[in-house]
C-alpha cells in the first residue's frame, strides 16, 4: 500500500493566480521604481508589460502612459476584435486584482464632500 510516487501534489499555488492590490501595481508604472517595470490592469486582471510594451503593435506610447493602473477602457476602445489579442493577454497575465481591490484604481475616483451624493458610475465600468 506504498504511496504511488508517479502521482505529484500540484505545488501549492501554481493554480491559484497571484492577487495583487492597486499600491502594487501602481509600483510598477515604469518611472518610479529603479526596475522600470510595467504593469497594467484590464479586466481586474494584472498584466506585466515590461518587454511587451516595447513590441506594442499600437506603440509604446499608449502603454507606458497606462502602465501602472486600468486600461480596460483603452483596450475596449483600441481592440475590437479581443480575440486577437488574448494570446497575448494570456502569455501577460501575472495575477489578478485581490477581491477586495475596486475594479478602478482608487486614484480614479474624485473623493466628493459627504453632503452631496456622488455621480452615477459609467455604466460599464467599477462594478
Amino acid at each position: 500500500g506504498e504511496p504511488d510516487p508517479s502521482v505529484e501534489k500540484p505545488e501549492p499555488g501554481s493554480d491559484v493566480p497571484r492577487l495583487f492590490t492597486w499600491e502594487e501595481v501602481g509600483l510598477h508604472s515604469g518611472v518610479s521604481n529603479s526596475k522600470q517595470d510595467r504593469w497594467l490592469v484590464i479586466d481586474r486582471k494584472v498584466y506585466d508589460i515590461s518587454q511587451f510594451y516595447r513590441q506594442h503593435p499600437g506603440g509604446t506610447r499608449v502603454l507606458s502612459h497606462y502602465s501602472g493602473q486600468d486600461a480596460t477602457d483603452a483596450f475596449r476602445a483600441f481592440h475590437k476584435n479581443e480575440d486577437l489579442v488574448k494570446k497575448y493577454l494570456r502569455l501577460l497575465q501575472i495575477g489578478e486584482l485581490a477581491p477586495d481591490q475596486p475594479s478602478c484604481e482608487p486614484t480614479k475616483n474624485v473623493s466628493f464632500p459627504h453632503n452631496t451624493p456622488p455621480p452615477p458610475p459609467p455604466p460599464h465600468l467599477c462594478m
